[in-house]
């Protein structure tokens, strides 16, 4: 437990400092997302230390996603867990629901906790442009979600097919290898503006064809 509370001391420190100094580069990275397991939900203190952290970078809370499993927030009963959930929420944080689609999370259970965006998880997204049946479950998702008002998220996006079918679907965001690889910091600032370039070419070429 001390080396899972350690290491996600650390997380939250290198993802705030690439913050910062994506800010200084002038580069928009709106927030990062940091995954919180059930120990580090259950410390009663981890409120206060997340505030002191964004008082010490100068950060707004908007600028954390709190990314908590799937099944954490389906078994999570009415304790420190549930209170320290609903606290970052009600501080700004963003809370995303992590691998949906692998626990069982209620309705009920997503609304308790404030819930902005389920990140659906990889098993449903994998030849998905392949697969009909994978199709109507992410479909029956997104569904879902849209009526909730929830943004969506696809995890582990690897090829241009299940990134075109996602788009079709109406997923609003997708991450994985298939759009970038972990990294080094000092590689993200080529990559964010090589990816930035790319998606700016997208309408270029679509009014060229046209033509």
């Amino acid at each position: 437990a001390g080396q899972l509370e350690r290491l996600a001391e650390v997380m939250i420190y290198h993802s705030f400092a690439a913050l910062k100094a994506w800010d200084a580069a002038g580069v928009d990275v709106p927030q990062v997302g940091v995954n919180f397991a059930g120990s580090e939900l259950s410390n009663p203190k981890l409120l206060e230390k997340i505030k002191w952290e964004l008082d010490r970078f100068e950060l707004s809370p908007n600028r954390l996603a709190v990314e908590v499993l799937e099944t954490v927030v389906a078994g999570a009963p009415d304790d420190m867990i549930t209170l320290n959930i609903n606290a970052l929420g009600k501080l700004g944080c963003r809370i995303d629901l992590d691998d949906f689609g692998t626990g069982h999370a209620s309705i009920a259970s997503i609304r308790r906790f404030s819930v902005s965006r389920i990140k659906i998880d990889r098993s449903f997204v994998m030849k998905a442009d392949r697969d009909p049946e994978q199709q109507r479950m992410i479909s029956a998702i997104l569904t879902m979600a849209e009526r909730l008002q929830l943004e969506t998220l696809a995890e582990g996006v690897e090829t241009v097919g299940e990134h075109v079918l996602l788009a079709q679907l109406g997923c609003d965001h997708v991450q994985g290898f298939g759009i970038g690889r972990p990294m080094p910091f000092e590689q993200t600032l080529d990559w964010i503006d090589r990816h930035t370039t790319k998606l700016e070419d997208v309408p270029r070429i679509m009014n060229n064809r046209s033509l």
